[in-house]
C-alpha cells in the first residue's frame, strides 16, 4: 500500500476544511498551501450578513487557523470523539503574540476524513503555556481536540466564537490575560459571566462550555472589570434549573416541584428533595436522611411506588426506570420510616421531627411504637380500649389503644378527635352522657410531662363540655387537677385555663367555691393583694371544706389547722392530693 506524500496529505485535509466552509454563506476561506506562513495556515473570514457581499462593512472578523493533516491508517484518531494531541511549544509561543489560533486536526485514510479541532484563544494558550513550564516539557505539549460534526453552520458557531473570545483578550500577553484568575483562586470569584454564540437553551449552552469553545471570566470583590478564568481541560460543568411540575407513580403525585441538574457529560439528575436524588441517565438514585420525617416517609414512598411500577410520570410523560436496584435491607428501612410516619400521624404526634436528632434512645421508643400498631404486642392486649402511656424521650404521650380481630389503632388520648368521654347521665335513657374534657382524664404527673402542649385544644374541649349542675362537681375537680398541674410545672397556661374553666362554672358553684379557688389561683401568680384578703374575711360559712380553705389563704396556719383536724381520715387524704393542700403545708 503505498502511502500519500505529506504535501497530498496536507492538500487534502486542507480541501476537507474548506468544503465545509464554502456551504456556509458568511464564511470564506483564506489558506497558504505548503506552509509559508510560520505556524498559521491563513484565515477564516467572517461576515455578518447573508447576501455574499464580502465588503468593508459587511466584514466581521478574521479568525487565524492552522491545519495539519496526518495518515490515519491504523485509525488510531478517526473513530474518536476526542483526542490529545501534542502541539509544538514553538507554535505556541507564536500564537500567544497574536489573538490565537483555531487549530485543525485532520486525519484520513482512504475512504476517510476527520477533522478535529481546539479553540485556542489567548487564555487558554497562556494556561497551556504555564503548564508546560510548570511540567518541564521542552519540546510539546498535549492538548484535547474535538471532532468536528460535518455541519458548516456548527463551524461557524466555533469560529464566531473563538473571534469574540480573541477580540475581547488581544493576544496572551495582555495585562487582562496575564492578570486572568488562577483555579487556586476561583473561590474568591463573586460572579461569573459568559457569551455563548448560537446557543439554542441553557442546556446547549453547557455542551458548549464543556467544548473549550467558550471562555469564563469572573470577577472578585477587588475586580473593576471580569477576568478571564483558568481552563482546566476535562472540566465538568453542571447547570440547574428549579422546575413547577408534578411527579407521580401511578395516580399519586409525590412532588409538584423539583431542581432539574445537567452536566456537560450528558447526565440528568431531578433533585425532588433535599433528601432523594433521581440520577436519570443511570437509573440509579441517591438517598441519604437530611429533613423531616414528613419528608423522608414521602420519599420513602415514592421509592417504593418506583420500584413496583418500574415507571414514573412527569407532567404526563411516562420515564421508564426498571430494574431499580433496591437492597432488602434497605427496603426494610424504606418500609420502616412509611410505617413510622403512619403511626404518628395516628396519634397526632409530630411529623416533622428529625430522625437524626433523635437518640439512641428515643429511636429505641419509636421502634417499639411502630410495632406496638403493627400487632407485635396483640397477645399482651385485650379486645377493645385500653389506655397506655408511651414515652418518647423523658416525656409522655398518652395513647388509647383499640384493638379489633387482631388489628391496632392508635390515637392521642389527650387530644384525640377520634374517641370522646362522656359523664353518666341518670335523666333520659337516650342521652349517651354528658361530654367532657379528655385532656383531664390523666393523671397530673402525666399532664405534667406531655411531649407537647396545644393549649388552644384545650380550651376546646372545655367550650365543647356540657357545663350544667350535673357535671360541675366534676369539671370542679378539673379545676383542681389543672392547678395541681402548674404546681407541678410550672406552666402557667393550665392556671389561664383553670380560671376559664371556673368562669364558665359560675352559674353552677357556690360562690364561696368561686372565690377560693379564683384566690389561690392568683396566689400562684401573684397576684393576690390586700382587696382579696377583704374578701375573704367576709366569707361567713359554717362548711368546714370552705373555713379551710379560708383560713389557708389567709395565711393563718392555727385556725387552717383546726379545720382539717376536723376532717375525717378520708376526706384528709382526699384533701392532701389538692391544691390547696400545698399552700397549706407552705404555712
Amino acid at each position: 500500500m503505498q502511502v500519500p506524500s505529506s504535501t497530498k496529505t496536507e492538500q487534502r485535509a486542507v480541501n476537507a476544511l474548506e468544503a465545509i466552509i464554502d456551504e456556509h454563506s458568511t464564511m470564506v476561506h483564506q489558506f497558504n498551501g505548503n506552509d509559508k506562513e510560520m505556524s498559521w495556515d491563513g484565515y477564516i473570514w467572517l461576515y455578518k450578513k447573508n447576501d455574499g457581499a464580502q465588503s468593508k462593512s459587511n466584514f466581521d472578523g478574521r479568525v487565524s487557523v492552522q491545519i495539519k493533516g496526518h495518515n490515519d491508517p491504523q485509525h488510531k484518531f478517526l473513530n474518536n470523539k476526542k483526542i490529545s494531541y501534542p502541539v509544538a511549544l514553538g507554535d505556541l509561543k507564536a500564537y500567544a503574540t497574536e489573538k490565537g489560533v483555531l487549530y485543525f486536526l485532520i486525519f484520513l485514510d482512504s475512504n476517510q476524513r476527520e477533522i478535529f479541532y481546539a479553540s485556542l484563544y489567548p487564555s487558554k494558550i497562556a494556561d497551556y503555556l504555564e503548564a508546560a513550564q510548570k511540567k518541564g516539557n521542552s519540546g510539546t505539549y498535549n492538548i484535547p481536540f474535538l471532532k468536528l460534526e460535518k455541519d458548516a453552520k456548527k463551524l461557524y458557531i466555533i469560529a464566531k466564537q473563538f473571534d469574540d473570545e480573541a477580540k475581547k483578550q488581544g493576544s496572551a500577553y495582555t495585562p487582562l490575560v496575564q492578570d486572568r484568575i488562577r483555579s487556586d483562586d476561583f473561590d474568591k470569584i463573586k460572579s461569573i459571566t459568559l457569551t455563548v454564540v448560537g446557543a439554542k437553551d441553557s442546556y446547549n449552552a453547557l455542551l458548549r462550555l464543556s467544548s473549550g469553545d467558550i471562555c469564563l471570566y469572573g470577577k472578585t470583590d477587588d475586580d473593576k472589570y471580569p477576568r478571564p478564568m483558568e481552563w482546566i481541560d476535562k472540566s465538568t460543568f453542571f447547570i440547574g434549573k428549579d422546575v413547577n411540575q408534578k411527579i407521580s407513580v401511578g395516580e399519586e403525585v409525590f412532588y409538584t416541584q423539583y431542581k432539574c441538574i445537567a452536566d456537560s457529560n450528558g447526565g440528568m439528575v431531578l433533585v425532588v428533595s433535599p433528601n432523594l436524588e433521581i440520577r436519570l441517565t443511570e437509573n440509579k438514585f441517591n438517598f441519604k436522611i437530611q429533613t423531616s420525617l414528613k419528608e423522608v416517609s414521602r420519599d420513602a414512598r415514592f421509592l417504593l411506588g418506583l420500584k413496583s411500577a418500574n415507571s414514573f410520570i412527569i407532567e404526563g410523560h411516562s420515564f421508564q426506570y426498571t430494574n431499580l436496584n433496591i437492597p432488602l435491607e434497605f427496603e426494610k428501612q424504606l418500609r420502616y420510616i412509611v410505617d413510622l410516619f403512619n403511626t404518628l400521624k395516628m396519634i397526632d404526634f409530630d411529623v416533622n421531627i428529625k430522625l437524626s436528632d433523635c437518640t439512641d434512645g428515643q429511636q429505641t421508643q419509636l421502634v417499639k411504637l411502630v410495632n406496638l400498631r403493627l400487632g407485635a404486642y396483640n397477645s399482651q392486649l385485650q379486645d377493645g380500649l385500653s389506655k397506655y402511656i408511651w414515652k418518647f424521650g423523658d416525656k409522655c404521650v398518652p395513647l388509647l389503644i383499640l384493638k379489633k380481630d387482631n388489628e391496632i389503632e392508635l390515637a392521642n388520648s389527650v387530644y384525640t378527635n377520634k374517641f370522646a368521654i362522656f359523664l353518666p347521665c341518670s335523666e333520659s335513657k337516650n342521652k349517651e352522657g354528658y361530654r367532657f374534657p379528655i385532656f383531664v382524664y390523666h393523671d397530673v404527673d402525666v399532664l405534667a410531662n406531655l411531649y407537647y402542649y396545644d393549649y388552644d385544644a384545650f380550651r376546646s374541649q372545655i367550650d365543647n363540655a356540657e357545663i350544667n349542675e350535673v357535671t360541675s362537681g366534676a369539671l370542679l375537680e378539673c379545676v383542681l387537677i389543672m392547678i395541681n398541674v402548674f404546681d407541678r410545672n410550672s406552666d402557667s397556661h393550665f392556671l389561664v385555663l383553670a380560671e376559664y374553666l371556673l368562669q364558665l362554672l359560675e352559674p353552677f358553684i357556690t360562690e364561696e367555691l368561686i372565690l377560693l379557688n379564683r384566690l389561690q389561683i392568683k396566689k400562684r401568680t401573684g397576684e393576690f393583694n390586700k382587696d382579696d384578703l377583704d374578701l375573704l374575711n367576709k366569707i361567713d360559712s359554717d362548711e368546714i371544706h370552705i373555713l379551710f380553705g379560708k383560713y389557708v389563704l389567709l395565711g393563718d396556719k392555727t385556725k387552717a389547722q383546726i379545720y382539717f383536724k376536723r376532717f375525717s381520715d378520708e376526706d384528709q387524704s382526699r384533701y392532701k392530693g389538692f391544691p390547696i393542700y400545698k399552700l397549706y403545708s407552705q404555712l
